[in-house]
């Protein structure tokens, strides 16, 4: 009787929100997933919707955008920053330029250094050292904040610059942050350093934000030098943690006028997430030309049918003649990415992907190995790397430019996060990159079979549940 009754009420609550799924505005295939899920899940169905995904990405990112403006209204003037006219070897560099700057804002710079760093350990010394070379100020942006050594010795850092008078500010992802000891905050706070969190977590003031986390990771400093990419403050990321193997990861450092691109992206989020409108006159210096890199700065909301990441990876795929390299620690492209690696493949492109044979996201694991078959027929070359976690984030098109930053290839990223990446259009530093990829290949093993992972029924199984989940991973 009592199990009837359940049945019934599981049923009556999926009728009710079957309309609420249905009218929100996201890819269809996320809708499909949503509606299995909420029907063939009793209860857990729902409460998953609810947690994760009744708050639509659109209110999201209209929400974001509004304060955006407002910030805009209050900062005042920007200085002038040099645009690249006629930096580009190739025409197709100012159509993917402009592409990304209609649909975020930042053009491509000129006169800039980059430099990509694949040690943790270089990664750790180069922060620390920014941060105690510091002389106005200090702007962090993470995802993930450990209290482990690595993550001591960046509080030790920041407080010791606050009680220089070194304007110091710490933003976190709430959910990224959960772990951070209150006792760490106590220390920044009391030191001068101002900490804040980015969508916290509170039913009861109807702060839910389970999805569209803040995966930035930015840190300038001064306004002349900034650190992205795909590492966090902690030990795995910086090559000391014990008894494991080493995470491989990337992070560039930036010098030059795309700096005050990603003190922008910042600005705009320090406002968003406390009201306080930081002066750009005040945190951006004039910049100065110091290389010949030019660098755009793509940062991207979420978005139910794709952000700036995901069609900037798209028109590279697209735009790409020769040969294409993607390293990504998560491999759940969305179907029209997919289908672009498959075109590009049967075009004659060269393309290879190397991917972690081990991961810290199972389901997005057997995701991404239920794309293998059709990848792998189109003639698109795969490989697992074997050596422990591989973190980082990379594009490499035609050996003549880059991707790099904190988004990974999946929906994800693509259209439920706030990203930030670097694109890179210069041959000066591809030659690094192109020995750091042939390095993680070697490293891995060649997927040859297209039935790799279909040869057992368990595999077979989860590769089809963790596709069928692939929306909302």
């Amino acid at each position: 009787m009592w199990l009837w009754i359940l049945e019934l009420v599981a049923l009556a609550l999926a009728l009710v929100a079957l309309p609420v799924v249905l009218v929100q505005r996201r890819h269809p295939t996320a809708t499909v997933a949503w509606v299995l899920a909420i029907f063939f899940m009793p209860y857990l169905g729902l409460l998953l919707f609810f947690a994760l995904s009744w708050r639509r990405p659109e209110r999201v990112r209209k929400r974001y955008h509004e304060r955006d403006d407002a910030f805009l209204r209050r900062s005042g003037s920007w200085p002038v920053i040099g645009e690249a006219d006629e930096e580009f070897a190739h025409g197709e560099f100012r159509a993917l330029a402009d592409a990304l700057e209609r649909m975020e804002g930042f053009p491509a710079r000129p006169g800039n250094a980059v430099e990509f760093t694949a040690d943790g350990r270089t990664f750790r010394e180069t922060l620390l050292s920014g941060i105690r070379s510091a002389r106005d100020h200090v702007h962090l942006e993470f995802y993930i904040y450990q209290n482990d050594e690595t993550g001591n010795a960046v509080t030790e850092a920041l407080c010791a610059k606050a009680r220089e008078g070194v304007e110091c500010r710490l933003l976190l992802d709430a959910v990224g942050a959960l772990w951070f000891h209150k006792s760490c905050l106590t220390r920044l706070r009391e030191a001068g350093v101002k900490v804040d969190f980015f969508h916290p977590v509170d039913p009861l003031r109807k702060r839910f934000f389970i999805n569209y986390r803040m995966h930035r990771k930015i840190a300038v400093f001064d306004g002349v030098a900034a650190l992205t990419g795909g590492r966090n403050v902690g030990d795995e990321y910086a090559g000391r943690r014990k008894g494991e193997r080493e995470w491989q990861d990337l992070s560039i450092l930036v010098r030059g006028p795309a700096v005050l691109d990603l003190q922008q992206v910042f600005l705009k989020d320090w406002y968003y997430t406390t009201g306080e409108a930081l002066a750009p006159a005040r945190y951006c210096p004039r910049p100065q030309a110091v290389g010949h890199e030019v660098v755009q700065v793509v940062p991207s909301e979420p978005s139910p049918l794709g952000s700036a990441a995901e069609f900037g990876h798209l028109l590279a795929i697209r735009g790409a003649r020769q040969s294409l390299r993607i390293v990504t620690p998560y491999f759940v492209p969305p179907e029209s990415m997919h289908s672009a690696l498959v075109t590009a493949a049967l075009s004659g492109v060269n393309v290879e992907i190397v991917v972690p044979v081990v991961s810290d996201s199972p389901p997005s694991l057997w995701a991404g190995r239920s794309t293998y078959r059709e990848l792998l027929e189109a003639g698109v070359r795969i490989w697992e790397f074997q050596d422990g976690m591989l973190h980082g984030k990379l594009m490499i098109v035609d050996d003549h430019w880059c991707a790099a930053g904190s988004a990974n290839m999946d929906c994800r990223s693509f259209r439920l996060s706030f990203e930030v990446s670097c694109f890179v259009y210069s041959r000066q530093d591809i030659p690094q990159l192109v020995t750091l990829f042939k390095q993680y290949r070697a490293r891995s093993r060649p997927i040859e079979d297209p039935l790799a992972y279909e040869a057992r029924l368990r595999d077979r199984l989860r590769c089809s549940l963790a596709r069928l989940a692939s929306p909302l991973l």
